[in-house]
């Protein structure tokens, strides 16, 4: 053979054995897939990883940022099985962030990597951008491949419109082209502003739904303090005149103090609503918990009667005589207010006749959620309050209380949200929410299936 003719096939041949070679990593190469490819944040998604050698160890890396840039992570191991895939909704994590086989673990499990205790905060959680959750895949501590998950907010089909009606401050969200349907009001707790982020994922299950602020925002009261309960029925009244909404269908959702206000709002307006949802609520009516100790709510004008929050001074002597642990309220050492509120009832004990909600005067089916390790609150102490008075009153309503073990304060939002208890401000100082992060998402997960299956049995 000659020279160029021996020169070509041998170019050629390598040409072959490097494309070949090529073609061999690349389909040694993981796939990713994520069914389905877009889902609601509310929804499960399926991770499924193919392509790896039998048996194969890999580390699935779970990663999202926040407002700030702050990370977020979680990881887990898998052992592939012998056709070289993991599944993740069927493969158990032997090692990371969760273990055994959970679909969702990777989600949930989540916690934020920098260590500055001042930026690992709820505050933090908040801001994070759960709609792109990049996934990596390593192999011997090298990085194989990458995919990003996408999750929606809130359905295409579900249109927002902000409110600024007759007094009443908020955002309505509806489906397109929705007449008649079942209506809910969305009220938030103690941080105020507009719950848009939950009411928008109830809307896309074909609710319209009011996200109702009633401090906090501008054209409303800057604090928590003396607000009428009128202005809530006056927004009922208002909802259920929207050619969305069907007017005999009218349900209240709120958490921990919008929870008190879903039960005092059944208990003084009953033929308002058709049905009550409340997350985290105490069985008393509180005050607006700042220096000048005024009730949180008026009624035709008159603060309504409160259970008083210990004093300092009060906080202090319970503490000394063993009643309860003190706590700095620091970031290091936050609050844990449910054991004061506790103490509270029992030291306040005079007046919890006048100050307990007259939840017998409800006309709707309600239903109550609560954590067992609740730290703001004793939430699920609070719940059987409620349920033993309406039973004691001969209230004939639809009633549940469902509470959940290893579960905090912070019940109220979609499943699958990072479920690590971390330091909230709240008034003077922080506190903590309580709960595991496996309590939590699994009573997170299980109350929001409880939302939507009472809200198809009683809104009709």
């Amino acid at each position: 053979m000659n020279k160029p003719l021996l020169f070509f096939v041998t170019s050629l041949l390598g040409i072959i054995i490097l494309f070949g070679s090529i073609f061999l990593w690349i389909k040694k190469q993981p796939k990713i897939v994520i069914t389905p490819a877009k889902a609601l944040l509310d929804e499960p998604v399926e991770i499924h990883i193919s392509s790896l050698h039998p048996h194969e160890q890999i580390t699935l890396e779970a990663t999202c940022k926040n407002m700030s840039g702050n990370t977020w992570r979680s990881r887990a191991t898998f052992q592939a099985n012998d056709r070289g895939i993991v599944n993740v909704a069927k493969q158990p994590s032997i090692l990371g962030s969760y273990r055994g086989i959970d679909p969702m673990g990777l989600f949930w499990s989540m916690i934020p990597t920098d260590k500055d205790p001042s930026k690992n905060t709820f505050m933090s959680l908040l801001s994070l951008n759960l709609s792109e959750v990049l996934l990596s895949v390593f192999s011997e501590n090298k990085l194989r491949t990458q995919k990003t998950i996408h999750r929606l907010p809130v359905s295409p089909e579900v249109e927002r419109k902000e409110i600024r009606d007759q007094g009443i401050v908020g955002t309505l969200f509806y489906p397109k082209n929705m007449k008649g349907s079942p209506g809910i009001i969305v009220i938030p707790g103690s941080g105020g502003g507009i719950p848009e982020y939950i009411s928008q994922l109830l809307a896309s299950h074909g609710y319209t739904v009011l996200a109702l602020a009633y401090f906090g925002v501008e054209g409303l009261p800057k604090n928590l303090s003396l607000i009428p309960l009128e202005y809530f029925q006056k927004a009922m009244r208002w909802s259920k005149k929207q050619p969305q909404v069907d007017g005999n269908n009218i349900a209240l959702c709120g958490h921990s103090r919008g929870g008190e206000l879903v039960l005092l709002l059944a208990s003084t307006f009953p033929g308002e609503m058709a049905a009550g949802i409340a997350f985290s609520a105490p069985s008393f009516v509180y005050g607006d918990f700042l220096p000048g100790k005024k009730s949180a709510w008026t009624y035709k004008n008159k603060p309504l009667p409160f259970m008083p929050y210990p004093s300092d001074q009060e906080i202090f002597k319970a503490a000394k005589e063993g009643h309860i642990i003190p706590h700095k309220g620091t970031i290091e050492d936050p609050f844990q207010d449910a054991e004061v509120f506790l103490y509270g009832m029992k030291k306040f004990n005079k007046i919890i006749k006048e100050t307990a909600i007259p939840v017998e005067n409800i006309r709707c089916p309600i239903l109550i959620l609560s954590g067992d390790d609740d730290k703001m609150w004793p939430a699920s102490v609070s719940g059987n309050l409620i349920i033993k008075r309406l039973e004691s009153m001969g209230s004939k309503i639809k009633r549940k209380h469902v509470t959940y073990p290893n579960a905090g304060h912070n019940l109220f939002v979609f499943p699958y949200v990072p479920s690590i208890d971390l330091p909230v401000p709240i008034a003077s100082g922080w506190s903590l929410m309580g709960g595991t992060p496996e309590g939590n998402a699994k009573a997170i997960k299980e109350s929001w299936q409880e939302v939507l299956s009472f809200l198809r049995e009683n809104l009709q």
